[in-house]
């Protein structure tokens, strides 16, 4: 969904500008109302998506578009008919233009590869919660702004293949949910419930500063990894703290949702995997083992998710090759079956 509303956006922002190629007769310039709309939809993307490069992109060239139009939006509030545009309006048009194409270029060049759920034989749904670790969470109604977001995957109809159990999955805070949901959603197709849960509350910090914020933090996150690589692995037992919390909490709803006598194997990747061994020490009833996705020597993007198939510019920039046809996310998942299924024994 994330990479068809980029494309609306960048379409739309392309008609509004290419207009002053087709007007030829005086007539009212309905279509720049097009600008006001794409730079709207370009806020909706980022609060929907968060930020990231090509988001961040599609905001400016729609601040462009919209500050290119200024003009254009005051006659046709006046209801006034346009018979010519002014040369420095054909110049930002056709700039912007050139910039549209290119973003429309690369948005599809990078393409996320997808999966509808349905088509997998699972369903997906994502419940709301509000709430902090000190006082607890509670489904968040609609008209409330939920910081908890428990993304939950499982087998359409009565085909779970582990009664009472789930699959916790914990995600690096450099990847989020979305980034690893192919591996999720194949997991979910073994036949297992899968769950996995993005808290962003204002008691639990990871950046302390504006980086915390749900849109920007996975971005602040990379770019803090990649600058800095040895002070953020140096910060681990911080991180550990923090998913303590966040494991807590997870437990507490899992017995709520599924049941006290519910079973739970945690799936985690590289930044949580000491806090959840520390976890299953002191809930071994609980906890029946723990499995770290860094450790597949395949898994070349441990910590950011499954990239090659989910953030193409990423995995570009460490040099990692698509994986449109999902080989080495569904070997992952073929991975974590085995421990899973060893861990019975």
């Amino acid at each position: 969904m994330k990479f068809y509303g980029e494309l609306l956006v960048i379409i739309i922002l392309l008609v509004a500008n290419a207009r002053i190629l087709f007007i030829k007769n005086a007539k009212k310039d309905s279509l720049v109302m097009l600008s006001p709309l794409g730079f709207f939809l370009a806020i909706i993307q980022i609060l929907n998506w968060g930020l990231d490069l090509v988001t961040l992109l599609t905001l400016v060239l729609s601040i462009l578009v919209l500050l290119s139009n200024f003009h254009a939006l005051f006659r046709y509030s006046e209801r006034l008919y346009i018979d010519h545009y002014s040369i420095l309006m054909k110049f930002w048009s056709v700039l912007t233009i050139l910039l549209s194409l290119l973003l429309l270029a690369g948005t599809i060049y990078f393409k996320p590869v997808e999966y509808d759920s349905k088509k997998l034989g699972i369903s997906e749904n994502i419940i709301r919660y509000e709430g902090s670790f000190r006082s607890g969470f509670e489904e968040a109604s609609n008209i409330k702004a939920a910081n908890l977001f428990l993304s939950e995957f499982k087998p359409a109809g009565n085909q779970n293949r582990l009664e009472k159990q789930v699959i916790l999955f914990i995600p690096d805070k450099r990847g989020d949910t979305y980034y690893y949901k192919p591996y999720l959603q194949h997991l979910a197709r073994e036949g297992f419930i899968v769950l996995s849960a993005d808290f962003f509350c204002s008691d639990c910090r990871w950046l302390h500063s504006i980086g915390d914020l749900k849109i920007v933090r996975r971005t602040a996150m990379v770019i803090d990894y990649l600058l800095k690589p040895q002070r953020f692995m140096m910060q681990k037992e911080f991180y550990t703290y923090n998913i303590l919390q966040e494991l807590a909490a997870m437990n507490k709803l899992i017995a709520q949702r599924y049941g006290e006598d519910t079973k739970i194997f945690i799936v985690t990747d590289q930044m949580a995997t000491v806090a959840a061994q520390d976890f299953m020490s002191k809930n071994q009833e609980r906890i029946i083992d723990i499995y770290d996705l860094a450790s597949i020597p395949e898994y070349k993007t441990s910590g950011f998710g499954v990239i090659a198939q989910t953030d193409g510019i990423l995995a570009m920039m460490m040099k990692v090759p698509r994986d449109k046809d999902g080989f080495y996310t569904k070997y992952m998942v073929m991975q974590t079956k085995k421990a899973i299924f060893n861990s019975k024994k």
